[in-house]
């Protein structure tokens, strides 16, 4: 099924990072966007890292004058004490998810995109086009993209199911005022796959603990960040405590579930079916990396992918992802609970690479990169195997 731009209406359901992007992308070519969102820019349940391997390959975030907070250090530590503190090679940027939705947003609005504020009430196929209904009205499209995040009403109404095991689950509290000096904070966790984070943002900082589904109750995780929360403040984390951990005038609870496919999933992942006018992209097609949890570039990417299958050759979107990054996160997905709960020499494998990183530049220089998003998990062993014997 092709489609000539000029006569193409997509209506893409989802205006975060990968929804906004194909929305510029189409628009630029010359297709009729509708874009449809339930709510305004929001501060979305996120870290908001955004990685020099995503600052490079998409200038915009690089160049956009929208507030963001470079980062040039970060101090990484396990769950025993040990720290190691790192300096990427290319700076990184923290993006309040608020103001990266807004910049994102106006790009594809000024590149002709119709943005619609409006909850998509239903969507239904009829002959060979879309309907999609909103409280304010019907709206009709040749193409519909899912990109509606990790809950995607969307992905369920395609017929693409992800199991509870298929997701990992974060919290976190964003505090006023920001930290004086930008540094990001990581530490894991004793027994659970997953870390804490410290992310500071140009107006405030964004504390939070991500783990896979199920492997520990919300309370349990709370009390476990307001532990680390008051390794740096005492008095914050003894405020939150006394209202039971919810939020208080000066920081703002969130809770949110994050895409984490295991190897099988990866495998049977259709993420998009030409025959049947959709795709999905971003979160909502499960592109996330099961080690991090990190999204926006893998929203992004999509995006540009999708739009390449969509203006050139359609039907190769499946081809495209798998190709780019599809390999990548299936590894990342193998090797996720061997990373977390592997043992190396006695100890927890995380313990050991921050011990070997505090004293081998090749550990810490591939510790640097994986964080950045320059080190891909194909090669990762290869690499740290390496660097652990060339002591430096």
């Amino acid at each position: 099924m092709g489609y000539n731009p000029g006569d193409m209406r997509v209506a893409i359901v989802g205006a975060g990072p990968a929804g906004a992007h194909l929305s510029c992308r189409l628009s630029q070519a010359g297709c009729e966007v509708l874009l449809f969102d339930a709510r305004e820019a929001w501060e979305k349940p996120c870290g908001g890292g955004v990685t020099s391997k995503a600052l490079g390959e998409f200038p915009f975030l690089r160049e956009a004058q929208a507030p963001k907070q470079m980062v040039s250090a970060l101090r990484l530590l396990t769950a025993r004490g040990r720290e190691v503190r790192l300096a990427p090679r290319r700076d990184f940027a923290i993006f309040s998810r608020t103001e990266l939705a807004r910049l994102m947003r106006r790009r594809a609005v000024e590149a002709g995109a119709a943005l619609h504020c409006a909850r998509v009430e239903r969507t239904e196929r009829r002959a060979g086009r879309w309907e999609i209904r909103t409280a304010g009205g019907v709206h009709a499209a040749d193409f519909l993209v899912g990109a509606d995040g990790a809950a995607s009403v969307l992905r369920r109404r395609f017929g693409v199911r992800f199991p509870a095991s298929d997701f990992g689950y974060a919290l976190g509290w964003h505090v006023r005022p920001a930290p004086a000096a930008p540094q990001v904070e990581i530490q894991y966790l004793a027994g659970l796959s997953g870390y804490l984070w410290a992310f500071p943002r140009t107006d405030h900082l964004s504390y939070g603990i991500v783990t896979r589904y199920g492997e520990a109750s919300p309370g349990r995780l709370k009390a476990i960040l307001l532990d680390f929360i008051a390794a740096s403040d005492a008095r914050l984390a003894e405020e939150l405590r006394a209202v039971g951990g919810r939020a208080t005038p000066r920081a703002s609870f969130y809770a949110a579930m994050i895409p984490a496919l295991g190897p099988a999933s990866w495998d049977r992942l259709a993420a998009s079916n030409w025959a049947g006018g959709w795709a999905l992209a971003g979160d909502a097609a499960g592109f996330a990396d099961p080690v991090t949890g990190e999204g926006i570039y893998y929203a992004i990417k999509s995006a540009d992918l999708l739009a390449r299958a969509l203006l050139g050759d359609p039907g190769r979107y499946e081809e495209l992802w798998r190709a780019e990054f599809g390999g990548e996160l299936r590894r990342a997905a193998e090797i996720e609970r061997r990373f977390y709960h592997g043992r190396f020499a006695g100890a927890p494998l995380v313990e050991r690479m921050v011990q070997l990183a505090r004293r081998h530049r090749g550990v810490r220089e591939t510790l640097r990169d994986l964080i950045a998003g320059d080190q891909g998990y194909m090669d990762l062993k290869r690499r740290l195997r390496q660097s652990a014997f060339s002591i430096i």
